[in-house]
């Protein structure tokens, strides 16, 4: 474990909480950071005060400071693209290169979670932690969910950090050996970043990969990728699926099997959280606690007790008999298909942003039975009008204001008006969540 950065300089790129994150354990460890951001000062008005207070130097409106002058170690942002031949010569020059979450785990040498895949991350996070509380752990979701993993540390009393991952972060992440490695799905995802499946998939695996097997690791036996591809790591293994598993999802329960019996653990009715698909999150949020001795009552109690997690199937309000469900976190076809399939009647669809490299087309066997109208915004309506054709169940809208204004006037009493967006949020949004606060409190306005 690395307990001091003295005399050690780092370039970050991108001012965002990654960075910030990165930045402050730098600082506290005795090491110098150069936070560069292509955005200008305007745009961190208030920030940038707060980091000058702490000592920490801040470049806006490019990029100049950063690739000319010399840094032991640059730090990158998961959104930043790192095919500039500025990157390449830095990394040719001595610079090594990692992601925030190989800076933290370098810094910590207690247990920790990871919880990685195409769909279901943030909720599976959310259930992990809320039973390890249950289990009267301290227990702190980092990453991707929110909070920097690097802004908690070095000096911390937490028993057990669960660590949201993404694919972007695996690109630098080389040394990264969690207790527990919670890989969800592989999709097809990002692969306007990753190029295919294969390599999409090998980054979700990077962690698994480094595993013992004193570690554990937990799949899904419904994944066709996990199974063919996570056989030949070392770690002790864990699944959860519809399919015959230990932690095993059957209707509208979830079951610990072994092989002499069976014991219930949770049925829908039991908990908050809307649709049968969050069983699967539940087994292997289960699974990873279980891993840490955790028991199957505190494990069934912490589960009960979960919240649902903010712009996942969140119900905003029901107004004259509409009820508004908030899916922003939905930036894949997937995503969408899975919120339709957990919501009883017609819908009204929000669906649209920025495309990934995927076919639209299975949307179509649902037009006009449970999509009742399809409302198509932002840069994924050509995309749209290629894949599915013309019909009178499709409306296409400039933006997402447009797209609610659309489903308010042609939603019916009982109806669902769903965003569930299904693309990245990036032609009109910050990020996705800007994009399901926007859409809530358009909502709420109305």
């Amino acid at each position: 474990m690395i307990t001091t950065f003295s005399g050690i300089r780092f370039g970050i790129l991108g001012l965002g909480r990654s960075g910030i994150g990165a930045a402050g354990l730098i600082k506290r460890l005795g090491g110098t950071a150069l936070i560069s951001d292509k955005k200008d000062a305007a745009h961190f008005t208030e920030l940038l005060p707060k980091l000058a207070a702490q000592g920490i130097d801040v470049e806006t409106g490019g990029h100049d400071r950063l690739f000319s002058e010399f840094f032991d170690f640059l730090i990158v942002s998961p959104g930043a693209v790192l095919n500039d031949d500025r990157i390449k010569l830095l990394r040719a020059n001595g610079t090594r290169i990692w992601s925030e979450l190989e800076l933290a785990s370098r810094c910590f040498d207690g247990k920790w979670i990871a919880v990685t895949g195409s769909n279901g991350k943030t909720t599976t996070v959310t259930l992990i932690d809320s039973i390890l509380r249950e289990a009267g752990l301290k227990s702190e979701a980092v990453g991707n969910i929110g909070t920097a993993w690097s802004e908690r540390l070095p000096s911390s009393d937490t028993d057990v950090f669960v660590v949201e991952v993404s694919s972007f972060q695996m690109e630098h992440t080389f040394t990264a050996k969690p207790t527990v490695c919670v890989l969800l799905n592989v999709l097809e995802n990002h692969l306007d970043r990753h190029g295919d499946i294969e390599t999409y998939g090998a980054l979700k695996l990077k962690l698994a990969a480094k595993q013992s097997s004193e570690e554990f690791l937990v799949l899904n036996r419904d994944d066709r990728f996990l199974m063919s591809h996570g056989s030949e790591i070392a770690a002790t293994k864990k699944y959860f699926g519809r399919q015959p598993a230990e932690w095993n999802v059957k209707g509208d329960s979830l079951f610990l099997r072994n092989s002499e019996s069976e014991e219930l653990v949770l049925s829908t009715s039991e908990w908050p959280l809307v649709g049968r698909h969050n069983l699967l999150n539940a087994g292997a949020a289960g699974a990873a606690a279980h891993c840490l001795s955790v028991s199957v009552a505190t494990i069934r109690a912490g589960l009960r007790k979960a919240k649902a997690v903010e712009h996942r199937i969140e119900v905003v309000a029901t107004i004259n008999g509409i009820r508004y469900v908030n899916d922003s976190k939905s930036t894949n076809l997937t995503a969408t298909l899975t919120a339709l399939d957990a919501i009883d009647g017609s819908v009204v669809l929000l669906f649209g942003g920025r495309p990934k490299r995927e076919s639209f087309s299975p949307l179509a066997a649902q037009l006009g039975t449970k999509i009742r109208r399809l409302i198509v915004f932002g840069e994924a309506r050509e995309k749209i009008k290629s894949d599915l054709g013309s019909s009178k169940n499709i409306e296409y809208c400039d933006d997402m204001t447009s797209a609610l204004e659309a489903a308010n006037r042609v939603a019916n009493y009982e109806d669902t008006v769903l965003l569930s967006p299904g693309c990245a949020s990036f032609d009109q949004f910050e990020n996705f969540e800007e994009r399901g606060k926007q859409f809530k409190k358009l909502v709420i306005e109305r």
